[in-house]
């Protein structure tokens, strides 16, 4: 007989199955049969049971607690005062009260080892003991748990619990394995949401780069596969490995829904970034040539001398590339050019001087690299997020001055004379509106040709000697001196000249205000006698007492057999903050490094206790200095 193909397969088929049940027709089939949780209770304890139960199960913890307390009153033995004490310690667990949990857990009854709730309270007690920082005590309960019988729904639980123990100890690696086992087994959605953000804060934080390596290959598909990858890419990226960093982002970016995708994307413009920079390599633009060359040439020393260079001890070594901007503007944009595209600096020190310095930082911000310049240039900051400046700037000198002046001189009137120069008119009107601004007021404004040596007229003009049809001979007349402060924002070579006039026409019992650049070893060297009381601010002072201000002083006068000025000293600052931020091994592109810049706070310099403003401008408690007794003096700090 001839049986069709179809035929025979659907025959063979139906042979199967009889034969299947044939073969199992003597097989018991175990089944798990659940005893119900008041198996053994009386009647009258089940109804309380349940009243309990009701609360717990509808969240009313306190109320479900004083029933099972009632019910353990009216039941202090046997099944129910099993369950009620279990209850109650899980409760007392849910808000966070361990200490009567593991007291209240212990009160359990002997005899219930057997009963499937038995290793829900031992589980309870475990975690309660772990909360508390006993973790000892509790791994000894949770191993105890793992070598027996578990129910399936709370075998989650103590995987994860003992995961959480070996985090405790730091043993991250083995506290995955025992994390991913939970969400095998099969957690609900609270405690699964809590074990994975637990795991993939260990991928993404505690695992070597060798233990991440042997995960990613037991995990190739799945979860946590793709946090292993980027966990990858980062570590790689870490220790500079940049091509293998962006093979496992190649790999981990294909998952454009995965919760770190973003993370992902800004990571690998990092590295994009990174393989463009020299993490310890600083560049310097100063005038070494030119009419400018003798300032940036000992500015220069300053910036060696912090570098490292006379510190073979130094952890961080840093390159430094240097540049000569010969005081041209042009000169300068190409320098940073330079930096950036041959030398893949990370960041760049100077220049110096107004015109020179906004050229280097409209540069520095177009290609993205931070530049802390050493200019009074106002607004220079303005010029992009990547500009710093370290600095004296006019407004905050002619803020401590007039402060100084009105506060602690009680002077409240002021006359002004300066040069009709850029930086005499700047400083001029920064002084006036100072002045307004703290209540004070101006009597007289004279401003005279840069390059002047007689100052008469100016003199007579602020002190009303030169007006007409007063009667008697001009020797007779007295002048007005109806303030008590004159600012003079001029160098110290000009205002020796103006002092003696002074005395000359009888301006006397004045105080004399002037900026920085009075602080010169020329200041007293002649005239003397007429700057007693003068007043004028810096940031540096050469008989400073402070400790760091004179070792640094003692040290550049070992390297260059001179003293430091204030332009000095701030160059040597610029230098160091980069050298200590690089040195701290986080400035991996040149962002970090101008978000470094951007969140230093306090930070001890030669030139005072400094920060950088929103605006990138740095922040630092100016000196007023005063003239006593033929010495330079600081008064404030």
């Amino acid at each position: 007989m001839r049986i069709q193909r179809s035929s025979r397969i659907v025959f063979i088929f139906f042979a199967a199955i009889l034969l299947f049940s044939a073969g199992c027709a003597g097989v018991p089939v175990k089944k798990t049969v659940l005893r119900p949780i008041t198996e053994g209770m009386s009647e009258e304890a089940v109804r309380a049971f349940n009243s309990a139960e009701s609360a717990f199960k509808e969240g009313r913890l306190d109320r479900a607690m004083e029933l099972y307390g009632i019910m353990l009153e009216r039941f202090p033995s046997g099944k129910a005062a099993f369950v009620g004490h279990l209850r109650r310690g899980e409760i007392l667990a849910i808000r966070e009260e361990y200490d009567r949990a593991i007291k209240e857990l212990g009160l359990i009854p002997r005899g219930f080892e057997d009963d499937p709730l038995y290793a829900e309270a031992r589980y309870h007690l475990a975690r309660s003991h772990a909360a508390l920082g006993k973790y000892e005590a509790a791994d000894t309960i949770v191993k105890e748990l793992l070598a027996g019988t578990i129910p399936e729904r709370l075998k989650p639980n103590v995987e994860s619990l003992r995961g959480d123990i070996l985090t405790a100890a730091g043993n991250y690696r083995e506290a995955l394995d025992w994390y991913l086992k939970s969400l095998k087994s099969g957690p609900d959605k609270p405690l699964e949401e809590g074990v994975k953000k637990k795991a993939e804060r260990i991928i993404t934080s505690e695992l070597s780069l060798d233990q991440l390596r042997e995960l990613e290959r037991e995990y190739r598909w799945g979860y946590p596969s793709g946090y292993l990858l980027y966990a990858l890419a980062s570590a790689s990226y870490r220790v500079r490995d940049f091509d293998r960093a962006q093979e496992y982002l190649d790999r981990f970016l294909l998952d454009s829904r995965h919760p770190l995708f973003t993370e992902g994307k800004a990571l690998s413009r990092r590295i994009a970034a990174a393989k463009l920079v020299q993490p310890t390599a600083l560049g310097c633009v100063l005038p070494l040539t030119g009419k400018y060359a003798s300032y940036g040439n000992r500015v220069l020393d300053a910036v060696i001398l912090a570098s490292g260079a006379f510190d073979p001890g130094r952890s961080a070594p840093i390159e430094l590339f240097i540049e000569d901007s010969k005081g041209e503007p042009a000169t300068a944009r190409q320098a940073v050019r330079k930096l950036v595209s041959e030398h893949h600096v990370i960041g760049i020190i100077g220049p110096l001087g107004s015109a020179t310095s906004l050229e280097a930082a409209e540069e520095a911000q177009k290609l993205g690299v931070p530049i802390i310049t050493l200019t009074q240039r106002a607004g220079i900051t303005e010029t992009g997020e990547y500009v710093f400046r370290n600095f004296l700037t006019g407004d905050a000198q002619v803020r401590a001055l007039v402060s100084f002046a009105m506060n602690t001189l009680g002077i409240r009137d002021f006359a002004i004379l300066h040069p009709d120069d850029n930086y005499g008119t700047e400083m001029t009107h920064l002084f006036w509106d100072e002045v307004a601004r703290q209540g004070g007021r101006i009597r007289g404004l004279e401003g005279y040709p840069a390059g002047q040596a007689d100052f008469g007229k100016e003199i007579k003009s602020i002190t009303g000697l030169n007006i007409p049809g007063e009667k008697g001979s001009e020797e007779d007349r007295k002048p007005i001196v109806d303030f008590g402060a004159l600012f003079i924002p001029d160098s110290s070579s000009v205002v020796s000249m103006i002092a003696p006039q002074l005395a000359f026409y009888d301006v006397i019992g004045v105080h004399l205000l002037g900026t920085n650049i009075w602080n010169s070893p020329e200041f007293l060297k002649k005239e003397s006698e007429y700057f007693e009381g003068a007043v004028f601010t810096d940031c540096f002072f050469l008989n400073s007492t402070r400790p760091e201000v004179r070792s640094f002083i003692d040290r550049f006068h070992a390297a260059w057999g001179r003293e430091p000025d204030n332009v000095e000293a701030l160059a040597y600052d610029v230098t160091d903050m980069l050298v200590k931020l690089i040195a701290g091994g986080d400035m991996v592109i040149r962002e970090d490094l101008r978000d470094g810049i951007s969140r230093i706070e306090g930070y001890p310099g030669i030139t005072g206790v400094t920060s950088f403003s929103t605006g990138r401008d740095a922040r630092k408690p100016l000196h007023i200095l005063m003239v006593v007794d033929n010495e330079i003096i600081q008064v404030r700090q």
